[in-house]
């Protein structure tokens, strides 16, 4: 650990990102060319499980950056802000490009409530299993901000009473979302078992931060694990009556326990780095890859490069949103990161995280937090 950074929670986020980027990427493909798509359309797993891979790690670097701060004077508002500042700026970005894309091609204008409900990160007021906002990867953070809620408010009290809080809210939505009416949109929404994935991540933190730890090996199995564990599931089409926190919950339990526990990088590597720098750009590449999708469809439609080979169009996807998300990161992600950590974060901002000072440089800050997600 650098710093306070885990440079394998740096690597999942990137893995997380990549998953749903290829899940996307392959929808793209087959709904562009179904008649070429030939073996490139086999899909081995759900794809969303870098979404369940993201919601451990949200609940993991929650609980190790403020375990030693429950029931602390301030602390909760600031890790709002925190929050607030971290995730709100980019995806609000995306989601006006959004609506000036639906203006520029003319599409039908969403309903003012609908528009309001995904600029204040609310499901609803119409709703489909995940109550998807009018940037439908927002129902991700929709999820994100009730947690962050949730943990706010533990935070308020000592450490045993608030965690005791927070599981017992989170428990408390599952038990009351079931029997609700339809109509009840948030508490159905919310009160998904999905949610355990929070817990998950928090009870992984507290098994690291407890000094336990796997070998290499034990790490690399549980990987694996994780992984054949999704495809078997997913062949065996378990999501259609199993819940997710099954299917995709307890794989990406079994990787992101041996990638923290086990496979924390020994020394630094091109490959390591490369890893790490994309778990950083990992927010941008999950806001921004539709557009780079998008993109490609656009210059598909005049090369044919699905029809050309549908390697070349998955490759020509993958390339944009990884350069694309570079490039939002740099230019767009990282300057407002520092000019709002530097107008309103306790600690000043170096531009690369969420406020925390790093230890012995007072106004530095450091980062291990995912983005959603």
């Amino acid at each position: 650990m650098r710093s306070g950074r885990i440079d394998s929670l740096q690597v999942l986020r990137f893995l997380a990102a990549f998953l749903v980027l290829c899940g996307h990427a392959q929808q793209a493909l087959v709904a562009r060319a179904p008649q070429v798509a030939g073996s490139y359309g086999f899909i081995p797993l759900d794809w969303g499980l870098g979404v369940d891979v993201f919601f451990l790690i949200s609940g993991f670097v929650m609980y190790y950056m403020m375990h030693g701060r429950f029931g602390q004077r301030g602390v909760a508002s600031d890790f709002l802000r925190r929050r607030i500042i971290r995730v709100v700026p980019l995806y609000w970005l995306f989601t006006t490009l959004v609506l000036v894309m639906g203006l520029i091609l003319h599409t039908p204008l969403p309903s003012t409530a609908r528009i309001v409900f995904s600029y204040l990160f609310l499901p609803g007021p119409t709703c489909d299993l995940y109550c998807t906002p009018l940037f439908t990867l927002g129902w991700t953070l929709n999820y994100e901000m009730m947690f962050y809620a949730v943990f706010a408010l533990g935070l308020l009290f000592a450490r045993p009473r608030g965690m005791a809080l927070i599981v017992g809210m989170i428990l408390l939505l599952i038990a009351i979302a079931s029997p609700t009416p339809p109509d009840w949109r948030m508490i159905r929404f919310w009160g998904l078992p999905l949610t355990l994935e929070f817990l998950m991540g928090i009870g992984i933190a507290h098994l690291f931060l407890t000094g336990r730890r796997v070998s290499a090996v034990t790490g690399w199995a549980m990987v694996a694990a994780g992984f054949a564990l999704a495809i078997w599931l997913y062949q065996l089409r378990a999501f259609e009556t199993v819940d997710r926190v099954v299917t995709g919950g307890i794989p990406a339990a079994l990787i992101v326990t041996g990638g923290v526990l086990g496979l924390e990088p020994r020394r630094d590597t091109r490959w390591i780095a490369l890893a790490i720098a994309g778990g950083n750009a990992s927010y941008a590449l999950y806001l921004s890859h539709p557009f780079a999708i998008h993109a490609v469809e656009l210059l598909d439609a005049r090369l044919s490069l699905a029809a050309l080979h549908p390697a070349i169009f998955l490759a020509a996807v993958i390339a944009t949103a990884i350069i694309g998300a570079a490039i939002v990161h740099r230019w767009i992600e990282q300057p407002l990161l520092r000019l709002l950590n530097r107008r309103w974060s306790r600690y000043g901002s170096t531009g690369r995280g969420d406020g925390q000072p790093a230890p012995g440089r007072e106004g530095i800050v450091i980062t291990s937090e995912p983005g959603p997600r």
